[in-house]
């Protein structure tokens, strides 16, 4: 049985979209408005990708009640790597999806016209195809083939630094704007420091570096070595950091991505394990979030970056966050 793309939504820009996305993915389409369509479509269907609209509350709980009733939610029919859900509004504006133990992949409706649509679907499918493979590590997994990549192995804590403004001069060269390069700078120095200090753990789940001056000096070696990876096709560019923890807890995660901060207040607080990698307020500011987490073995997280001539496009474009997680 070939895999299918499941639409359930009544919006046409979403079956615009959905379509690219099936296209791209290799996978067959099947659309449905109605929720007794889903849940047969999902029982009788071998499911490469979900993707459900989630911007109203009542029709998505219909939905989570339905999936718990009719499909039961330890099926092997249920797999949230799997389950891609879309709104229009900001995830801390959508707590009942946050807050569902269905909650997958998280794609913000930024699409206004079929092209757009299109467009969006087409950047997409990488996700998708991704969450198709046994693990989805490897950034080159959500690029195309013909895509630059190229992957640096910090040898001490304090390359860091060093590797942070070696992709800033990348991106400038790149001819992203030079505010772009900046806000993608920060947020590559953000997921690569909590690479190096906040990953690590010991054998009792207790985090190695919590209280260590982030402008310590200590090798990265064995299990603590961090690999930081960069590929462009062109037009977008993302950068990941790569450990050997896999100490992430997705529900804490989704709570920090979901949670408004100011100032200070957003970074990660190193004492909780797992904690959003203080990276929300780069998904606010444009940039497309993905994280692949082996519980236990490998984290990789990675952010990602279309690059426009204006700074009011680079911040309104279309972006998502991809949580790929495996037991």
């Amino acid at each position: 049985m070939a895999k299918v793309l499941i639409l359930y939504s009544s919006r046409a820009e979403d079956q615009q979209f959905a379509m690219a996305v099936a296209e791209m993915a290799g996978l067959q389409y099947i659309h449905t408005p109605e929720l007794k369509g889903a849940i047969e479509a999902i029982l009788s269907q071998d499911i490469g990708a979900l993707i459900v609209d989630a911007s109203y509350d009542e029709k998505f709980f219909h939905f989570e009640k339905a999936l718990e009733e009719k499909v039961g939610l330890f099926s092997d029919k249920v797999n949230t790597n799997l389950f891609h859900f879309l709104a229009s509004e900001e995830l801390e504006s959508i707590n009942h999806l946050t807050q569902s133990a269905i909650f997958g992949n998280f794609i913000l409706r930024k699409y206004k016209t079929p092209d757009a649509a299109k467009s969006a679907g087409k950047r997409y499918a990488n996700v998708v195809r991704a969450s198709q493979k046994d693990r989805a590590f490897g950034l080159a997994n959500f690029f195309s083939e013909k895509s630059q990549i190229q992957t640096v192995k910090l040898k001490t804590s304090l390359q860091k630094q060093q590797v942070v403004e070696a992709i800033r001069s990348y991106l400038v060269k790149a001819k992203y704007p030079s505010r772009m390069a900046n806000v993608i700078a920060n947020a590559v120095d953000e997921l690569v420091m909590n690479a190096i200090f906040t990953a690590p753990v010991n054998e009792l789940g207790q985090r190695t570096y919590d209280k260590t001056p982030r402008d310590s000096d200590f090798p990265l070696e064995g299990k603590q070595q961090v690999e930081v990876t960069v590929a462009f096709d062109g037009s977008q560019v993302g950068i990941s950091a790569t450990d050997q923890y896999g100490a992430i807890d997705k529900e804490k995660l989704i709570y920090h991505l979901s949670t408004i901060y100011t100032d200070e207040s957003y970074k990660v607080r190193t004492s909780i394990a797992g904690a959003g990698l203080g990276l929300a307020t780069t998904f606010r500011t444009g940039g497309s979030l993905l994280f692949v987490c082996e519980k236990n073995s490998k984290t990789e997280v990675a952010v990602i970056f279309e690059r426009y001539n204006t700074y009011r496009e680079f911040k309104d474009q279309f972006r998502y966050i991809a949580i790929q997680y495996y037991l």
